[in-house]
């Protein structure tokens, strides 16, 4: 257990111990040539410090800056360029009246071939073709279109063809 008795006597150790280092470094007479070299290698390190944390600083401002103008010229080329609307049915310049479009296969070539198939006209909605990998457009996403369906004889589609409205 350390008594206030111990303490003053730790504390005049150590102020003895310190009063001995201070006139030794008063002692010591350190050449003005090595005290401005020191002084210069100071002040270069504190210069490179300095614009180092100058660079820091200007990082995360330029990476802010990047990002709202990467934001803004994606932005400003949706209004410019609206997504192309991909039509679900052909154009009737490309298809006339007596010529269809062929039917798209919805399942391998191997099951088209097995049994009949049967032809039904029907209504389907917009959203099963786009789960099906065609193009959509998501304003006509709720609506239904018109199509040509080749069903096996339990009713599930082999393939189908998009019709006019």
């Amino acid at each position: 257990m350390n008594t206030p008795q111990d303490a003053s006597n730790t504390d005049a150790v150590l102020d003895q111990q310190f009063s001995l280092l201070r006139k030794d470094l008063q002692e010591l007479n350190t050449p003005t040539a090595i005290e401005q070299t020191l002084l210069q290698a100071f002040g270069k390190q504190q210069a490179k410090d300095k614009k180092q944390a100058r660079s820091r600083r200007l990082r995360p401002w330029l990476a802010g800056l990047l990002t709202l103008s990467g934001s803004f010229g994606l932005v400003m080329l949706t209004v410019m360029l609206p997504a192309s609307q991909h039509q679900l049915t052909p154009d009737s310049s490309a298809v006339s009246n007596s010529e269809l479009p062929p039917f798209v296969a919805l399942v391998p070539m191997e099951r088209l071939e097995e049994g009949t198939p049967h032809m039904m006209e029907t209504e389907v909605p917009a959203a099963w073709l786009a789960s099906l990998g065609m193009p959509v457009s998501p304003e006509i996403a709720g609506e239904t279109v018109r199509a040509q369906m080749l069903v096996d004889e339990e009713g599930s589609p082999l393939a189908m063809r998009l019709l006019k409205n």
